[in-house]
């Protein structure tokens, strides 16, 4: 057997990973349209509001806001639904931290809720525990692409009657029972960020079907009469590219899902390892292929096999915490003087996120994911390289072990 290149054999891949992502003529004839108009603010040019159009006919809407980024996007349905001061909101504690931060942008408080196997998403039944009076809307997020359980997240808020925002960041295209993400809730949340699914570089989108809460969010993102004036505007350039990059989404799309299922056909099955499966009746669009890691089974510490798998080649990041645990949440003082939770219109009593307990979340982000790229820029070779990567960990396990033994003694 080939030595690990850990330990100084030849690597599975020499040549760098492809980059994404990378953007086509189509956009760049859009960014030089643009540039050549003099006309870069929405509040005077067209390409915002004709990519907004686009947008909210892929979803089958008829309402689609474009903002300055995924964040303001969660932020700007909160605040069209009116949730605020004394507001609770609950949150997965398994997924990036501005779905909670834009719940204390505005002046809410985030509650998390554990995360469920087959999707990773919000956990229905602990949903269902972290209810109060105080409640006033649910944020599921189709975390790494894999649609969540919308169907009984949506039951649990018409029995209590709060706003569903879904936050679709991870998952432009994606399908639950034949519908796209996004258009289940009363508000769908979109990032575009550069290393997204969908990506302009930034900017965020929100969609709605709801008339009313359209208009709001018009108002709000472009210094309107309202209470509090802001600048939520996508620029023109960004609203460019998102008109090319809308066209090739279901292209992109449909070429991760056959990345994924190359590599899992590569991969066979490996004790230990196993493809996070997804609820029944979805479509992920795979921002990462998830691969459950037991390291029991394996008898490595997940760090060590992450540690290894890049040293063949393979780039494996490990990002993920717990929000509870990302230091800002433990200290409950976000704006000074301990607010928003020291809010007089918070009857909730004392925050401790010290002693939230998901254990689901938790093993998900110490132990179980490892997070394989499936983007479009890779194909078939990668793929493969990928497979063959984690094959040969998996017949070096006892060399790991031992040497991750060592290490640690030492």
């Amino acid at each position: 057997m080939s030595k690990l290149a850990i330990h100084g054999g030849e690597p599975v891949r020499t040549e760098p990973w492809p980059v994404w992502p990378q953007y086509g003529p189509a956009v760049r004839q859009a960014i030089q349209r643009v540039a050549r108009s003099h006309v870069y603010c929405s509040q005077m040019g067209g390409e915002v509001g004709h990519f907004e159009e686009a947008y909210a006919d892929y979803h089958g809407v008829p309402h689609a806001v474009a903002v300055a980024n995924g964040t303001v996007a969660l932020q700007a349905a909160l605040a069209a639904a009116g949730v605020g001061c004394g507001d609770e909101v609950i949150v997965p504690a398994y997924t990036f931290v501005a779905t909670a931060m834009a719940a204390v942008e505005n002046n809410a408080i985030p509650v998390f809720a554990d995360s469920e196997p087959l999707s990773q998403g919000l956990d229905p039944e602990d949903v269902r525990r972290k209810i109060t009076p105080r409640t006033r809307a649910i944020m599921p997020v189709h975390i790494n692409g894999y649609p969540c359980d919308m169907e009984a997240i949506l039951s649990i808020a018409r029995d209590h009657d709060l706003v569903v925002i879904e936050d679709c960041a991870h998952a432009h295209g994606a399908l639950y029972k034949g519908r796209r993400v996004g258009t289940l809730g009363h508000f769908g949340c979109f990032s575009f960020q550069q290393k997204k699914n969908m990506s302009l570089g930034e900017g965020g989108m929100v969609i709605t079907s709801d008339a009313a809460a359209a208009e709001r969010l018009h108002e709000m993102r472009g210094f309107a009469w309202t209470n509090v004036t802001r600048n939520w505007r996508m620029g023109e350039f960004y609203g460019a590219i998102g008109r090319e990059q809308i066209k090739v989404l279901d292209e992109q799309n449909q070429r991760r899902r056959a990345n994924a299922a190359t590599l899992v056909e590569a991969l066979g099955k490996i004790p230990g390892l196993a493809p996070l499966p997804g609820l029944p009746d979805t479509q992920p669009v795979y921002y990462n292929l998830i691969l459950q890691y037991d390291e029991n089974e394996i008898g490595v510490p997940r760090e060590d096999f992450v540690e290894a798998l890049n040293a063949e080649g393979i780039p494996v990041k490990m990002f993920y915490m717990p929000i509870q645990r990302w230091p800002t949440f433990p200290a409950a003082d976000f704006f000074g003087r301990g607010c928003p939770f020291s809010c007089p219109r918070y009857e909730g009593g004392l925050v401790d996120y010290n002693h939230v307990r998901t254990p689901k979340a938790d093993a998900i982000c110490d132990r179980v994911n490892v997070e394989i790229r499936v983007q479009p820029t890779s194909g078939e070779l990668e793929m493969r390289q990928a497979a063959a990567a984690i094959r040969k960990l998996s017949d070096h396990r006892d060399e790991l072990k031992g040497a991750a033994a060592s290490r640690r003694k030492g």
